[in-house]
């Protein structure tokens, strides 16, 4: 487990993007916010589609301190990511 973050949360006001938000809360991390506005289908932007192909959020970037990045989609895989990446014994 690692304590070191540098994460990236690209949501919107859904049950799903709230969930991932409370998570990352309640681990105590570190994240940055990027709003995706549906009214302004940000969502299917080619910038957005490179971290989820889906077009779809909420979607989570972590960078590791080489460099390395991991992109995630679909709330239940962010979240099992960021407890077992980031979580605390029990």
């Amino acid at each position: 487990m690692s304590s070191d973050s540098n994460i990236k949360l690209y949501t919107t006001q859904t049950p799903n993007g709230i969930k991932i938000s409370i998570t990352l809360e309640e681990l105590g991390l570190k994240y940055e916010t990027t709003k995706i506005e549906f009214s302004k289908n940000t969502q299917k932007e080619p910038w957005f589609l490179e971290i989820n192909p889906n077009g779809r959020v909420p979607a989570l970037t972590d960078t590791f301190t080489d460099g390395k990045e991991i992109r995630l989609f679909e709330s239940g895989s962010i979240m099992q990511y960021l407890v077992q990446r980031y979580g605390r014994p029990g």
